[in-house]
C-alpha cells in the first residue's frame, strides 16, 4: 500500500521543522514604526531581497558583520 501524497500544508510544516531543527527561529509578530515599515518595503521594492523576510535576514547578517569589525 502506498501512502498518498503530502500535501502542500504538510510539505511546509515539514520543511519548517526541518530548518528548526537546523538553527532557524520562529519570529513572533509586532509592529514596526511607520519609518521603519516604509523602509522595508522601499527596500522590496528597489530589489534589495525578494521579501520582507529576506531584508530583514540580509540586514541582520550585514549589522552583524560591520558590527563584529570594530
Amino acid at each position: 500500500m502506498s501512502t498518498p501524497p503530502k500535501t502542500q500544508a504538510e510539505r511546509s510544516r515539514a520543511s519548517e521543522a526541518r530548518s528548526i531543527k537546523a538553527g532557524a527561529v520562529r519570529m513572533p509578530g509586532g509592529l514596526l514604526s511607520t519609518e521603519a515599515a516604509r523602509a522595508l518595503a522601499d527596500l522590496v521594492a528597489s530589489g534589495y531581497a525578494a521579501s520582507k523576510t529576506a531584508v530583514i535576514e540580509r540586514a541582520l547578517l550585514e549589522a552583524k558583520g560591520k558590527h563584529l569589525e570594530r
